[in-house]
């Protein structure tokens, strides 16, 4: 089945899925950070904040287990119709005794009185987790049907808050909507099982056999949810500040949107990746990793020195007035973008497909620990600066630690040796944009006209140094346009 797969079509695919979750997002991020305000804004992230780690709990590791399982299974369908029944079933197990706990908590009112409604209503996502079966088409590299739907759900949603939300006190409706797109988007996907599924016995399934390999991948998760979360709950904590998590908030928004591309070749890799290595196919797994890095190098500079040219004139006029500190916050956090996108191709998509599970989870660990500390003293000394400064140097202590455990296999000289032409184009671009930009006053205009101006740059560099990388890249593409109407 995976033979007949294209890396191409299903990068296209999750990319305009997470095009799509991240750019509408942002098309509606201007009026809800308007008509919500940063009080408002700071209190969402901080509840989502700590949901997250709810959540987290309830879906363990099943994720990236189950879609590795599906995958070393492609063309058993009965093997795959036992994978998915059983991480199912052992999915609820943790999903129920999760939910229980944070209602306990919630009756008790331990949260605080201000945030009781949203509490309430985040339980949706730990109810959710339970319907999410994406793994199984993740596995078995069928990533249009995901991308279709949560392109339609959420186009519906986003229509809502234009129409339901018109102030501070609609926060409410708000969580709602977001909640309720996360439920009716895994909810639709099992209309599709009945064309996948086969009959089996009820004998045939043994849940609990997976509890321990997911416990594994689980401690990676909630460590990772410790530089991904826990800076939004801690500058809570400690600052008391709702306008800096709402600053917080936007800017790491801003820049994770620059991490779409490269995550969007992780998730298509992942499956590939694990098949080849399951078929004993080593030296194909690692020409991947090389590839994967080039992409890296060339998406991923270029974005980061991007947004830290153009920080000063995006967030005035996108954001609003209240926002001053959000501009300076891209531009500390703009670094990760190479950075996770690096540990991303070394830890998803070799180490994970390769079932190297105990040298991810340490490496992750590592840099939670590293965050977690970082951040206890830092946002005590420069509150949301703080927690940008501890993100970017925990995550950059996970990719050179991450590259340890590759490095008999990849070689970081051959890497930067095919990227130089990347550094150089974006460096160029850089000093031009800038120039550009110090006589501009903030504006819709002037921000699309740095944007052009550095695209032309940087794209007019990379072809004149001449990379075969890009041709090869664009002629891919130009070729699977050729065949869209092909099936998968």
């Amino acid at each position: 089945m995976a033979a007949n797969k294209s890396i191409g079509k299903n990068f296209i695919y999750n990319l305009l899925y997470e095009l799509f979750q991240l750019l509408v997002p942002l098309l509606v991020t201007p009026y809800v950070s308007r008509v919500l305000g940063e009080e408002a804004s700071g209190q969402y992230s901080y509840i989502y904040s700590i949901v997250t780690f709810f959540t987290l709990f309830a879906a363990l590791g099943f994720g990236r287990y189950a879609q590795r399982l599906i995958a070393q299974h492609q063309g058993d369908a009965h093997q795959q119709t036992v994978d998915f029944w059983d991480i199912v079933l052992a999915r609820l197990i943790p999903v129920v005794c999760v939910l229980a706990v944070y209602l306990i908590l919630w009756i008790k009112n331990i949260y605080g009185p201000k945030y009781r409604v949203l509490v309430g209503i985040f339980s949706i996502n730990i109810v959710a987790i339970a319907l999410d079966i994406a793994f199984f088409f993740q596995g078995n590299e069928e990533f249009g049907k995901i991308v279709f739907r949560n392109i339609a759900v959420k186009a519906v949603g986003f229509l809502c808050i234009f129409a339901f939300v018109r102030s501070p006190g609609d926060l409410w409706i708000y969580t709602l909507i977001q909640c309720g797109i996360i439920f009716v988007s895994n909810a639709l996907l099992w209309v599709y099982m009945p064309g996948y599924l086969l009959p089996i016995r009820r004998a045939e399934l043994h849940p609990l056999k997976h509890l321990p390999a997911t416990i594994m991948l689980f401690l990676p998760t909630i460590a990772t949810s410790v530089y991904t979360s826990l800076d939004k709950t801690l500058i809570g904590l400690i600052t008391r500040s709702d306008a800096e998590n709402g600053n917080y908030e936007y800017a790491e928004r801003l820049v994770k949107m620059g991490l779409t591309v490269i995550s969007s070749l992780g998730s298509v890799m992942i499956p590939r990746n694990s098949q080849r290595f399951a078929d004993g196919r080593i030296n194909e797994v690692e020409e991947n990793i090389y590839r994967s890095s080039r992409f890296v190098m060339l998406v991923g500079v270029p974005m980061m020195l991007g947004f830290i040219v153009v920080s000063d004139n995006l967030i005035p006029w996108y954001l609003g007035p209240g926002y001053s500190k959000a501009a300076n916050l891209i531009k500390l956090l703009s670094p990760i973008i190479v950075i996770i996108g690096f540990s991303n191709v070394f830890g998803m998509q070799y180490l994970i497909p390769c079932g190297k599970d105990k040298q991810f989870t340490a490496v992750i660990c590592f840099g939670a620990a590293t965050n977690f500390v970082l951040n206890l003293f830092l946002i005590r000394i420069w509150a949301s600066y703080g927690a940008a400064i501890a993100t970017v140097i925990a995550e950059s202590a996970v990719t050179v630690v991450m590259y340890c455990f590759v490095r008999k296999n990849i070689s970081a000289f051959r890497i930067l040796k095919e990227s130089w032409r990347y550094w150089l184009s974006g460096t160029v671009m850089f000093v031009v944009c800038y120039f550009v930009a110090m006589n501009l006053d903030a504006s819709v205009l002037n921000t699309f006209l740095i944007t052009g101006v550095g695209a032309v740059v940087y794209v007019s560099g990379v072809l004149i140094l001449n990379d075969g990388f890009v041709f090869s890249v664009a002629g891919r593409m130009l070729e699977l346009m050729k065949r869209k109407n092909r099936s998968i």
